[in-house]
């Protein structure tokens, strides 16, 4: 019993802080040039660690983006589950997931960006890429089952219904990135909000 007290007073283990650290550090570096261009090294140095520590938690770079999807899915997944736990349209907890999300890409829009949308980003990123949307689009498509059971929605494949609203999600938050000060954030959300909402209800 004193064990596992002194084990949650502990926290973190010097293993987990240093696999978090090299994430931390990853986030902050893609934020500011495309992943391909920043080198393990770089990423050690950022995170205090050695080379040989990097190959220790991460067998490659791709494992350390698909550890860094991983992330990404869980933080989508934590700004929209009140709208995804609920039923019916929703509409006030939609906009309020989507408001979080868009905090989240004013951050890191830029590798977000490369990871979901730039046009030739190499077989790594496309890898990781596939994974994330896929992932995202689990919680949504048990979602739209559950109304479409209900009678709610307008009908249509509840997965390809999904895979189109994270589409249009992704498309309209990494434009604003790219393209800052054409919308108001409350004109971006409300039309995301109402878009998202006609393609799954009507």
């Amino acid at each position: 019993m004193a064990g596992s007290i002194t084990s949650r007073r502990q926290g973190l283990t010097k293993g987990d802080q240093r696999e978090r650290a090299l994430l931390d550090a990853a986030r902050a570096l893609f934020r500011e040039k495309p992943i391909g261009e920043v080198a393990i090294d770089e990423l050690t140095g950022a995170a205090g660690i050695t080379r040989s520590s990097f190959y220790f938690y991460f067998e490659s770079k791709r494992a350390l983006l698909a550890a860094l999807c991983d992330q990404a899915v869980g933080e989508t997944d934590d700004e929209m589950a009140e709208w995804l736990a609920s039923d019916g349209p929703n509409r006030d907890a939609l906009r309020r997931g989507l408001a979080r999300s868009l905090a989240r890409w004013r951050i890191d829009g830029r590798w977000l960006r490369e990871l979901f949308i730039a046009p030739d980003p190499g077989q790594d990123i496309l890898s990781v890429r596939e994974r994330l949307i896929t992932s995202s689009g689990s919680a949504l498509c048990d979602r739209i089952r559950r109304d479409a059971r209900a009678g709610r929605t307008v009908g249509g494949v509840p997965e390809q219904l999904a895979s189109m609203v994270i589409g249009l999600r992704v498309m309209t938050l990494s434009e604003l990135y790219a393209l800052p000060g054409t919308y108001t954030d409350d004109e971006l959300l409300d039309g995301l909000t109402d878009a998202i909402l006609r393609l799954i209800y009507g």
